[in-house]
């Protein structure tokens, strides 16, 4: 199962390497990375399917915003350090508003013959996605709250 969470990036990163990322935002231009309170930590959702989480995933790699770690900053682009991807959480709400549409489009061109009556008991994929979709969006949402990074374990 996949996780959301928020919290500082020694989670995730040694200090050196948040020294590089840092480096390479400046370059961006970017704000510099926001001071964290581990405190304020969180684990948003710890049970997401994983196949539902890469199909969100490649939802928003086709925005150019699938990422391991988005920061509570805006900057453009995708930043990879550690063989990890690092994306703005701002940019990745307007992001979560397109698949949203995306999703909701999906819905309106299913008929009722695409239903399998036999499956009731299991949830599709299209719901699980959806409720991927949920979380990161309440993930992204904490993150600029408490300016915290959001932190996706795949």
């Amino acid at each position: 199962m996949a996780e959301i969470e928020i919290g500082p990036l020694t989670n995730r990163f040694s200090d050196d390497e948040i020294a590089e990322l840092a480096k390479r935002m400046e370059k961006l231009g970017a704000p510099p990375l926001p001071r964290t309170d581990e405190r304020n930590a969180a684990t948003i959702a710890d049970d997401i399917d994983d196949d539902a989480l890469s199909e969100l995933m490649d939802r928003l790699d086709a925005h150019d915003l699938a990422a391991d770690i988005y920061l509570p900053i805006e900057f453009e682009g995708i930043i990879e350090i550690a063989d990890l991807r690092v994306a703005s959480a701002t940019a990745l709400l307007d992001a979560l508003d397109e698949v949203k549409e995306e999703l909701e489009e999906e819905d309106e061109d299913l008929d009722e013959e695409d239903y399998d009556d036999d499956d009731d008991d299991e949830p599709s994929l299209d719901a699980e996605v959806r409720d991927a979709w949920r979380h990161v969006l309440d993930g992204a949402t904490a993150a600029l709250d408490k300016k915290l990074p959001l932190l996706i374990k795949q």
